[in-house]
């Protein structure tokens, strides 16, 4: 099984989408900001008690995968792939159509390639862009924006915390500081293998591995130390 490729963890820092190629998925229940693509390669997965060769997972839902075979999952960033956001939020977790699946399997001999993976995900975003994007508050965008670096400077608006708390969640999706705490996983995560785990939990603003370890099982449903061992991308 080839090693993480840390850029790719990372993905959502910088790309509509994060991918990974599992051998085996077995996660625990966890929260992501992304809307979850899991496709079987040669069989269903279950999520959630949905099961299908291809599911779908609406961003801030909770959720568990299996599969009892090889699957890959996309993770779509809801603010860089606003129109398959707003397909899975119209729909909530269910099977999606059967081109879905076979996209993925025809490549299924090479999956564990990053170049392979990644064009599976810009055909399957290609294929599921289809919904119609939820307006963003410029002035949420703007926070947003900030909030995608954990070393960015607050930005001023002239709405108070309250009601800008009760916009960020209409609009992104979630929770403010939980999306925080989002972006700074993600941070961390993207430093994992050229720095070790606890180095990279600093970089993410988090006071130790322990608090990096629990935030990343609650939000990916693996410890970071897991994902570097099942991850292939």
């Amino acid at each position: 099984m080839a090693r993480l490729n840390e850029t790719r963890i990372g993905a959502l820092l910088t790309e509509p989408f994060g991918a990974a190629f599992v051998r085996q998925a077995a996660a625990r229940p966890h929260a992501e900001h992304g809307t979850a693509i899991a496709v079987g390669i040669d069989g269903d997965v279950e999520v959630n008690g949905v099961r299908g060769r291809a599911v779908i997972v609406p961003s801030d839902v909770p959720y568990a995968l299996r599969s009892a075979g090889p699957a890959a999952t996309y993770l779509f960033d809801p603010e860089l792939a606003p129109r398959i956001a707003a397909h899975a939020r119209d729909g909530g977790t269910r099977v999606l159509g059967r081109r879905v699946a076979e996209v993925v399997a025809a490549h299924r001999a090479s999956l564990a390639r990053p170049d392979v993976l990644h064009g599976v995900g810009d055909e399957l975003g290609r294929l599921l862009a289809t919904g119609t994007p939820r307006p963003i508050d410029r002035r949420v965008a703007r926070v947003a924006e900030a909030l995608r670096d954990p070393d960015g400077e607050p930005v001023p608006t002239s709405l108070s915390a309250a009601h800008l708390r009760e916009l960020f969640a209409r609009d992104i999706g979630m929770p403010m500081r939980r999306y925080a705490l989002w972006r700074r996983l993600l941070h961390a995560l993207a430093r994992v293998g050229p720095v070790d785990l606890t180095t990279a939990a600093h970089a993410g603003g988090f006071a130790d591995l322990a608090h990096f370890s629990r935030t990343c099982r609650r939000m990916l449903g693996y410890a970071p130390s897991e994902l570097w061992a099942r991850l292939v991308t």
